[in-house]
Formats: C-alpha cells, structure tokens, sequence
C-alpha cells in the first residue's frame, strides 16, 4: 500500500550493516507487504558510517576485563552519542538512527508481557474452557489495573532518572552521571515497595469484596479469586520491577533489561505448562502462579543487574526535596492514570452486561489490543527519555527531529500493527478459545480492533512527548473529556465491537489535539520547536 516508503525510509535514517537484519524485522512486525517488496530498496540506499570504529574496538577491549554487563550496554550507547554529534549526518538521520538502536530491544520487553498474558489465555482457553477465559477478564481487571493505576511510579522515574543521568559528571563532562540518576531513583523505588505491599495486603483480604462490586457471575469467583490471589502476593515486586526497568530504560540501557525478561518469559511458559496443565491442572490459578514465580525471579535478576552496574538505589525516606520533585510527576500523573484506568473499568463492565460467551470474546480482544499497542512503547520512552534533556538545553533542532521522528515511525507502525491485529482476530481466534461463539465474537470485532490499535500506538508515541514536556494538565483535562465522552458512547453499544469503537474515539480525539497543541506551540516542547516563531500565549484544553 505504500510502495515508495521503504525508499523514504532508507533515505532518512543511515543503517550500520550489522543493523540490516534488525531493520527488516521493524518492517516485517509492522507491514509485512512493505517489507516484502522494499527490502531490495533499503539495502541499496543504506550509508554505511565509519566512525573511529578503531578506536571504539580499543575502548571495548579495555574496558570488557572490568565493567559488568549493564555498564558496558551504556558505555556503547555513549560512545555512539559522543561519535554521532561529531559526525556530518543531520539532526533528523541521527535521531532516527539513535530510535533504532534503542526501540529493537525496548519494543521485546514491553511485548513480553502482553504476549505472556495471550499465552496464558490459550492455556487456560484450551484447559478449562469458556468459563476460564471469562473468569481471567474480571480478575485481571483487578490485579492488571491496579498495576496500571500505579504506574505513575515508573513514569515519574523515567522522568526523574533521565534528567538527572544528562546532568554533568564529577570530569565535567555532560551525561552519563550514573550517580545522580541512582539517587533519583531512590524515592520512586521506595514508594513502589511500600504501594506495593499495601497492595498485596488489599488483595489477601479484599478480594471477594472487589469481585461483588463488580458484580461478577458467581460461576466464575472461585477461578478469578484464585488468580487475584497469586498475583497480588507478589504486588510488591512487580511495583519494584517497574521503577528498575524505568532506571535502566532512562539511562539507555534496553539490552538488560531484555535478557532478564526473556529468561523469565521461557520461565513462566514451562510454568504455565506443568501448572495449568499438567501435571497439577491448576486452571486460572496456575496461570497465575507461574506468572508470579517469574515475575519474583525478574525482579530479582534485576537489582543484582543494577548492582553490578553501579546503579542500585538505596532504600530510604525521601526527603522533602525528593518527594516534592517526585510529587511534581505523580500528583498529577496519579490523576491522569485513574481517570484512563476508570475508562477501561467502563468497557469491562459493558462486556460483563453480555453475557459470559461475548465476555470471553472481549477478554481474547482486549488481550490482543494490549498486546498490539505496546509496539508503540519504545517510541513513548524515547519520548520520555531523550526528550527532556534537549528541551531543558531549548536544542530546537534535536527536539524537532526527534518528535518528527516519533509521528512518522509511529504513523508507519500503527498502521502496520493494526494491519496484524486485525488479521490475527479475523483468522487467529481458534488458537485461544475452541469455542465458536468466542471466535465469532472475535471475529467480528476484527474491524474495531484495527482503528483502536491504530489510534491506540499514536497516542502512546505522543504521550511519551507530553510527558517529556509535562504537559500534564492538557493531559488530565484532556483525559476527563474523553471519559465523559466514552461513558455516553458505551451507553449506546450492545456488541464488543462498539465497546472497541468508544475506546478508539477516546484516543484519537486525544491524539489529534495533543498534536495540534505541539504545532501550534502551547506546550513547552511546542515553544522549544516554534522558538523564532510569534506563539499566542494562551492555550486550549
């Protein structure tokens, strides 16, 4: 459909060799038919860079005998910014070059989940039946959201550790100051552990309240009580594990980070194979168990990651400094969170209306549109993590690049993933449930589910730039509107289907106008951009 794009794509970013395969890949995942047809293209048009590739060998050599891990994915990653502001390649092709190397092993973590959460489906779909797989959409509601709601955390981390790891070192030299975005990682990581155990308390005590609120079918308490009850014994690690992928995403480290969670995905699908199935047959409880087992294990592969590196945070109180910079992100972040949170309550509590077949369909879909949207997440955190600095330094040039860089990669992303959503609805559904009616259900929402997972990867890459100009109350105000306007929506829809549609007018009105408020120049990154322009000082929404 876009025979000219591979062209433009070679031609706007410049490729190592070795980047080739990685490149292809990227193509592949988000439209197949470009990839197909323009990989000849690409590889005639790329520009192989030589760059004091001598002495970067040299350096390495050193430095292997005494760095761990963790140190040497950021050694290469500074190195590669110190070579690339000396080169001859304009602001745009070292932004996009720098995106690639950054979002193929960002873009495997924050997949890992969401397929992890399909493959529990399929599991428990094949094993227990429709039941199971209605029973999962309530109770990871419960935990999932709760997770979510949460995520403030991480967020203000992201923010916190990528500003303070651009500030100048002991040498005097800008970046790279490990010791400062360990100390700004220390009051998200302690916040994390203590939301986290209140959390896992609520879940030991509360669980049965939760699910009658939620007017759950009696049919289905015991499987969802089971599953809310593994997964939030371990609320405290995943609350933790979240801040430290934030630390080592913020100092631009994605390779870790990657190795961990793939170890510990292998770990939960043996786990969900002798748990679900055989030999304990656990069902929905399981599932849930392997996915804890693994969740403690990345966890802890993670701090001791951080600790080689030289960048584990130490636990204790903030002080009224840290938590007034930190309450500067999570206030209003916090806000922003439930009022999304509160939108998607909407949708399951719509699906629930229907009937526990059509419930099983939303449950399939709504794990697909999760899984399917991440492809935007690495964009959002390029956003988040190499956006603030060069606002903070007002680089006009840098910050036009890059947020150039993320709407058009994120525009050709979009369009590709939902492609793959849609097929994987319309042709894929028989893999998580056997039952017709689910796939019915699945089928038919195939449309909705590509306009959602192309609105949905466009508003991530965008928020990740609002977040960088912490444009926060746009963002909540914003979110308000299109909660209201989704809550009158789903009082019309009697189909999954339209419960998908509501969700896609939601983020497309919040796309469209976050974009139009960077262009126009209401917002700080839109002031950086427009700096030699006249800009109104008023704003909207």
């Amino acid at each position: 459909p876009f025979p000219h794009a591979p062209q433009k794509l070679a031609n706007m970013v410049k490729l190592e060799p070795s980047t080739t395969v990685a490149w292809a890949a990227i193509l592949l995942s988000t439209s197949p038919l470009i990839a197909v047809s323009g990989f000849s293209s690409i590889h005639n048009h790329l520009q192989v860079t030589h760059t004091s590739s001598s002495s970067l060998a040299s350096s390495v050599q050193q430095v292997l005998r005494r760095r761990p891990l963790a140190q040497l994915s950021r050694l290469h990653s500074l190195t590669e910014d110190d070579e690339e502001t000396t080169s001859d390649e304009s602001p745009s092709g070292s932004s996009k070059r720098e995106m690639l190397k950054f979002a193929i092993p960002a873009l495997g973590i924050y997949l890992t989940n969401p397929l992890l959460s399909n493959i529990d489906n399929a599991f428990v779909g094949r094993t227990v039946g429709p039941a199971g797989l209605a029973a999962l959409s309530p109770a990871t509601l419960c935990v999932d959201q709760a997770f979510y709601l949460f995520s403030f955390l991480s967020r203000a981390a992201t923010g916190l550790v990528s500003r303070a790891y651009a500030t100048k070192r002991e040498d005097g030299k800008t970046g790279g100051n490990l010791e400062a975005a360990r100390e700004a990682a220390s009051p998200p990581l302690t916040m994390s552990l203590i939301c986290g155990a209140a959390l896992s308390l609520m879940y030991a005590f509360c669980t049965p309240a939760l699910l009658t609120k939620l007017n759950v079918d009696p049919r289905l308490t015991t499987s969802a009580t089971s599953y809310i009850h593994w997964r939030g014994a371990i609320s405290w690690a995943a609350l933790a594990q979240s801040v430290c992928l934030s630390l080592f995403m913020a100092t631009r480290d994605a390779i870790t980070p990657l190795k961990i969670i793939a170890g510990a995905a292998v770990f939960n699908i043996i786990g969900d194979a002798l748990l679900c199935v055989w030999p304990l047959n656990a069902g929905c409880g399981g599932a849930a168990a392997a996915t804890a087992l693994a969740t403690l294990l990345s966890s802890g592969w993670m701090v001791k990651s951080l600790r080689d590196g030289g960048l584990l945070p130490k636990l204790r109180i903030p002080t009224k400094k840290e938590m007034g910079d930190l309450l500067e992100f999570t206030g209003p972040l916090l806000a922003i969170t439930f009022v999304r949170m509160a939108g998607f309550m909407n949708m399951q509590k719509s699906a629930m209306s229907l009937g526990v077949e059509s419930l099983a369909g939303y449950q399939l879909c709504i794990n697909l549109l999760v899984f399917f949207i991440l492809f935007g997440e690495p964009l959002s955190q390029i956003g988040q993590t190499k956006l603030p600095s060069l606002i903070d330094a007002k680089d006009k040039d840098q910050v036009k690049a890059t947020y150039k860089s993320i709407l058009v990669l994120s525009t050709i992303a979009s369009l590709g993933v939902g492609a793959v959503a849609y097929l994987t609805a319309l042709f894929g559904s028989g893999v998580f449930s056997s039952n017709v009616g689910v796939q019915a259900v699945a089928q038919t929402t195939a449309p909705s589910l590509f306009f959602a997972v192309v609105a949905t990867v466009m508003g991530i890459a965008v928020d990740g730039c609002m977040m960088a100009s912490r444009d926060f109350g746009f963002m909540l105000v914003n979110g308000i509107v299109g909660f209201l306007l989704q809550a009158k929506l789903l009082q019309y829809t009697s189909s999954i289907s339209g419960i998908f549609a509501s969700f896609t007018a939601r983020l497309s009105m919040y796309t469209v106008l976050a974009v139009g408020r960077t262009a126009f120049g209401f917002n700080t990154i839109g002031r950086v951009m427009t700096a030699d322009k006249e800009v109104p000082a008023s704003s909207f929404l």
